[in-house]
């Protein structure tokens, strides 16, 4: 992804990390972070901020590089800060990263694997329109097509 672009939705918008960024991002953390993303990195470098009124308000992240991953998908991870979670933000930073990667064309599916305790998670999942596609004991695993129409 280049490093000047923007993407909105009117209520959210998604941009690429900027200088400054990351002690924003390393604010944001809490006990929720902790308990489903683990201590995090000292140097944040997320896909996208989420950012709604010039305010960073948590991040979107895609990585392609897990072994469990079939050709064309990508892991999706997401962070909204507490003070702004239950607003759907999450899930409009999702799509948004999804159009945006339509519209890159390099990859076609976008996977999550959610713990099956993280509830407000998996309504992310679902309101971002991803199916359970596989479960374990621990978690469940939700897929959706990155398409074309998607692409704005």
């Amino acid at each position: 992804m280049g490093d000047e672009w923007r993407l909105s939705d009117s209520v959210i918008a998604i941009r690429p990390p900027q200088p400054g960024d990351a002690a924003r991002l390393i604010a944001g953390r809490d006990e929720e972070w902790q308990r489903w993303l683990g201590p995090g990195s000292d140097d944040p470098q997320p896909t996208v901020c989420i950012v709604v009124d010039d305010t960073i308000v948590g991040w979107v992240d895609y990585d392609p590089n897990h072994d469990w991953l079939g050709a064309g998908e990508v892991n999706i991870g997401y962070n909204v800060f507490a003070p702004y979670r239950g607003r759907g933000y999450a899930s409009r930073a999702v799509l948004l990263l999804l159009q945006r990667l339509a519209s890159e064309g390099e990859h076609r599916v976008g996977v999550l694997r959610i713990a099956r305790a993280n509830i407000a998670s998996q309504r992310v999942a679902h309101k971002a329109g991803f199916v359970v596609v596989d479960e374990s004991p621990t978690e469940l695993c939700f897929s959706r097509s990155i398409d074309s129409t998607l692409r704005a």
